[in-house]
C-alpha cells in the first residue's frame, strides 16, 4: 500500500455501511469513535457506493497499515 503526502492510502478499504451511523456515512464523524469535533479530515476508506469516509488522526493510525520505507526512494532520487 502506498501513501500519499496527505496520509491517505492509495488503495482504500470498503467498509460496511449497515454497522455505521449516518453521520459516520456522511463523513461527519470518525468511522472509529463517532467524534465529530473537529471534523475528521484522514480518507480512511469508501462504501460501496463510493461514498468517502474519514477518521480522526488517533484511530487512522490505529486503522492504518505503518507506512514501509523500504520501497521508498530517497528525496533527491525521487524528485530530482
Amino acid at each position: 500500500m502506498s501513501w500519499r503526502q496527505a496520509r491517505t492510502a492509495h488503495v482504500t478499504m470498503t467498509f460496511d455501511p449497515e454497522g455505521l451511523t449516518p453521520t459516520q456515512r456522511e463523513g461527519d464523524a470518525c468511522v472509529a469513535c463517532h467524534k465529530k469535533w473537529p471534523r475528521p479530515r484522514i480518507r480512511i476508506g469508501r462504501l460501496p457506493d463510493d461514498t468517502t469516509l474519514f477518521a480522526c488522526p488517533e484511530c487512522a493510525d490505529a486503522l492504518l497499515p505503518q507506512q514501509d520505507d523500504t520501497h521508498s526512494l530517497p528525496w533527491r532520487v525521487a524528485f530530482s
